[in-house]
């Protein structure tokens, strides 16, 4: 099962700066709630360049596909 959380907030006009301050926020949230739960040993974390979230999977090869995939149903 694929776990997938979208957050999206391009209807809401935000004050400069905020966009990236909830975008650390929400991947602070992710990885704290990770942590907590301790049940994957061995996961690879990307922080993509031309969104601001973050992916996270357990094989590095599938990667890029699955950031291909995100910012194609952004667009």
């Amino acid at each position: 099962m694929s776990n997938r959380f979208v957050v999206d907030l391009s209807g809401v006009k935000l004050a400069k700066g905020m966009e990236e301050k909830l975008a650390r926020n929400i991947q602070q949230a992710v990885l704290t709630g990770l942590a907590e739960t301790h049940t994957q040993p061995e996961m690879v974390l990307r922080f993509p360049k031309e969104w601001l979230g973050l992916i996270l999977h357990l094989d590095q090869r599938q990667l890029p596909a699955i950031e291909k995939e995100i910012g194609g149903l952004m667009r």
